[in-house]
């Protein structure tokens, strides 16, 4: 029994110590959230312009193309909460203007409700130093969400393929698109959500958001970003209802602030997309130029850019 035992405790003592060497080598890959922490930790007292959000923000508006002062702390799958929490989480001593997304899911995600999303949530413990989850929770190792530390242990073989520049942009949609890449009824109906209770979650977090921006005189552009035809065709007409209605409410609470809704804005066309919902690099380029305009001077923007 004893040999048993100890055979078992030396199994046990190797595993652990292959979960651990993975957990290291994948903690210490090359990270966007991390490589967003390093550069802010240096130079946010340089940021007047500041995009937050998610994909659709974090491939489709370089700040590069903004100004020489804007910076992205977007990421893929960013709630409400985190842009909340970010804007707080570094100092912004000169910030003058964020920019942040109004997507078709952006009421209907949170992490820490869906199992399935909560190991988007590890990076801001592991790689911005963000105490919202202890370290020692299950937002505090890779290895304790097993598809996505897979995902990442496949670097070992192939290269990653989520990258930023040094501004924070994600740039490796970079030239291309994929093959089918009008996937808009797939890409709907991964971004549709039947249960409506995060709605007033993430409501709360974006009007935290706008409150902390009015009290600290910062302008706000929220942008619902381009999609293909076949993406809002097959958008659903009650979770689109619900956004509508609460971009009102919140026009209406907030009139100081721009809403530019691009999601059908003509001047994108099939070469700008990576996929149904996502800008490759010349439809970020064209769309930061749009908002470049506005930066410059509101009057700029064509009407058509609202609708």
């Amino acid at each position: 029994m004893n040999t048993f035992l100890r055979r078992i405790a030396v199994f046990s003592i190797l595993v652990l110590a292959v979960i651990g060497a993975a957990e290291v080598y994948v903690e210490h890959l090359s990270h966007p959230s991390r490589i967003k922490h390093e550069w802010l930790k240096r130079h946010s007292a340089e940021v007047r312009t500041l995009v937050l959000g998610n994909s659709h923000t974090f491939y489709g508006i370089p700040p590069s193309e903004l100004n020489d002062s804007a910076f992205s702390l977007a990421q893929v799958s960013q709630t409400y909460r985190y842009d909340d929490y970010l804007l707080c989480h570094y100092d912004f001593p000169n910030l003058e203007q964020i920019i942040l997304p109004f997507s078709y899911m952006s009421l209907w995600e949170d992490f820490e409700t869906q199992t399935d999303k909560r190991f988007n949530a590890v990076r801001y413990r592991l790689y911005m130093n963000c105490d919202i989850h202890s370290r020692f929770s299950q937002y505090g190792l890779e290895c304790l969400h097993i598809a996505p530390f897979k995902e990442k242990l496949k670097s070992l073989y192939n290269p990653s393929l989520l990258s930023c520049d040094s501004l924070g942009w994600g740039n490796n949609y970079e030239g291309h698109r994929l093959t089918d890449w009008d996937n808009g009824a797939q890409r709907a109906k991964e971004n549709t959500y039947s249960d409506a209770s995060l709605v007033s979650l993430n409501t709360h977090f974006l009007r935290n958001i706008l409150s902390n921006c009015r009290t600290h005189h910062v302008k706000v552009m929220l942008v619902t970003m381009p999609v293909s035809p076949n993406y809002y065709k097959n958008e659903d007409i009650q979770q689109r209802r619900v956004n509508e209605t609460v971009i009102a409410h919140i026009l209406k609470e907030y009139p100081d602030i721009t809403y530019l809704n691009l999601e059908r804005d003509k001047r994108f066309n099939s070469a700008d997309f990576y996929d149904a919902d996502h800008l490759n690099t010349r439809g970020a380029h064209k769309c930061a130029s749009i908002l470049r305009q506005y930066i410059e001077s509101p009057s700029a923007i064509s009407k058509s850019s609202h609708s």
